[in-house]
Order: C-alpha cells, then structure tokens, then sequence
C-alpha cells in the first residue's frame, strides 16, 4: 500500500488490532510505537489467532482464519509506517502523512549535540484521579514515551475481555466475531458486547475486574527498565493515592 493511500484511522485500527481496544491510540502513541513492540504484540496475536488452534476450538475455524489473516495485515501495515518514517511527517488537517522532502544540508559545519533525553512534564498535575502511569508523568517522573512503552508492556500481558468470556463460557467465536466487526471507532470490546447484547453490564464489571487482577502491575516495568527502585515505587503510589484521595467520586 503506497504511504499517501494510509490514513490515521487505518494505523489506529491496526494498532487495535494487535495490541487491544482498551489502549488509547493517538498520534502521540504512533510516533513513539518501536518495531520491537509492535513485533512482540504480533507473535502474541498470531500464537492466539493460528488456524492450527482451530482444530481445538469446535466450530471457530472460520473465526480463527478472520482473525489471522486481520492480524497479519495490521503487522504488515504497521511495518511499512515504521521500516522507514523519516519519509512522512504527520499532518494534524487529514490523511496522516505527506511525503516529506529531503533536507538541504547546509554549506557550514554542523555543531555537535549531545544526545536528545526525552522531555518530562513540567505543567500542573490534572485535578482527577489518575492511573498510577499517568501519575508518574505528570509528576515528572517518567517521559510520555516511557508511560506508553509501560502500558504496551502491560497490554501484551494482559488476557483481553473478549478470550476472559470465552474461557468462562458466556460468549462464542462466532460472537467475538461480530464484536470485532461491530465495534465503533474508539469503542471497547467490553462495551460493544455489551451494546449488542452479548454480556451484561454486571458480567463486564466481572471480566474487567478478573482482567485487572490478573494483569501485570505497571510498577513492574519501571524496576524491569532501571528507571525506579522499589523504595522510589512505593513513595510514588503513596503520592498518587494522596493526590486520588482529593477527587474521590461518589
């Protein structure tokens, strides 16, 4: 597919497709997507998705090659936008990228720089309760890029709603099927289930709750990566419990 033919709404989906609807795409997570992230959310995708799983899913092999074939495309989009990116620029008015001219280099000598860090956040922290990423940024703790590279890390550990009601019976390949074609931009698996009646509003409570619980604590990847100890972490959720602790809803 020829770049000028991508727009934001075709990488957003292919972004949903491989790491969830439950991830906030915009063009900020595009710009800080890696090749490794998207890599390592595809072998996820594609291990779960195989027409070989098939043969222990009676009656899901039509389903299981949709979503297959609906995977590998989505890689294969996103690798092309990221094999070479310096060729686009993003455009905030439409069709994501326009071909970018290469640059003039100038006649003089180019100073040398010391290498980029990424920027922390210096404004006000947000007058609501936030997740304990989004706490880490706006206290200056961590970058934009570090907090979206944390929630992809938590992404592709996390079971999706969707294989959480399979698994517990009260939804079938055939359904998640239509779920996934039914779905509005931006929506949820969970809430388009539940728009086209499949779970009830009590059962996504329920299968939220379990995906929360058995997902890896976002904590985990900032001592993984060196950037917090355990003492910083523990100081940082008791920061955030006393800054959520002033906009309690009721």
């Amino acid at each position: 597919m020829d770049a000028a033919e991508v727009s934001r709404d075709d990488l957003f989906k292919a972004c949903e497709s491989l790491f969830g609807t439950d991830i906030d795409v915009s063009v900020e997570f595009l710009r800080y997507l890696k090749p490794a992230g998207v890599k390592a959310a595809y072998r996820k995708k594609a291990l779960e998705t195989h027409p070989d799983r098939a043969v222990l899913l009676e009656g899901q092999a039509d389903f299981m090659e949709t979503r297959f074939k609906e995977i590998n495309l989505a890689y294969q989009l996103l690798q092309e936008f990221l094999s070479c990116p310096w060729k686009y620029s993003l455009d905030e008015t439409g069709a994501i990228y326009k071909r970018r001219q290469s640059p003039v280099k100038p006649a003089a000598r180019r100073k040398t720089h010391s290498p980029k860090t990424e920027p922390s956040y210096r404004g006000r922290m947000p007058s609501r309760r936030l997740l304990f990423g989004q706490y880490l940024y706006y206290a200056g703790h961590i970058s934009l890029a570090s907090m979206i590279k944390a929630i992809v890390w938590q992404r592709l550990q996390r079971p999706s709603v969707g294989s959480i009601a399979a698994s517990w019976g009260w939804i079938e390949g055939a359904d998640i099927l239509d779920v996934l074609r039914s779905r509005r931009y931006g929506e949820k698996f969970g809430e388009c289930a539940l728009r086209r009646g499949y779970i009830s509003k009590y059962q996504l409570l329920l299968l939220l709750d379990r995906q929360r619980t058995i997902q890896p604590q976002i904590g985990g990847y900032f001592i993984e990566q060196g950037m917090l100890d355990s003492l910083q972490l523990y100081r940082a959720i008791a920061e955030m419990k006393k800054h959520n602790k002033k906009f309690w809803s009721y």
